[in-house]
């Protein structure tokens, strides 16, 4: 084989391993964009469940707190000595008043 094949072939294979090693590099800086945007993506999930709107749970804690001050009223007046005066007055009736 001429000297000038050789050249070529030695040529072409520092080419070929030039590429390579490019490729190879850019291949580990992609693997390490994907975990950094995997632990992004993970990081939004958490603060979109911290930041909920809390007036779901806001509006039952209130049915159920009026549901006990009704039944708490109602117990309290069925002991009351003095049957028809209410002992414990809401707020809201008071407001009212």
């Amino acid at each position: 084989m001429p000297a000038a094949g050789v050249v070529t072939i030695v040529l072409v294979a520092v080419a070929v391993a030039a590429l390579a090693a490019y490729l190879i590099r850019v291949a580990l800086a992609l693997k390490h964009v994907n975990l950094a945007l995997g632990r992004v993506i993970t990081g939004v999930g958490a603060i979109e469940v911290a930041t909920r709107p809390i007036t779901p749970v806001l509006e039952g804690i209130a049915g159920d707190l009026a549901a006990t001050q009704r039944a708490l009223e109602e117990l309290l007046a069925s002991k009351s000595p003095v049957r028809g005066k209410p002992v414990l007055v809401s707020r809201l009736r008071q407001r009212g008043a």
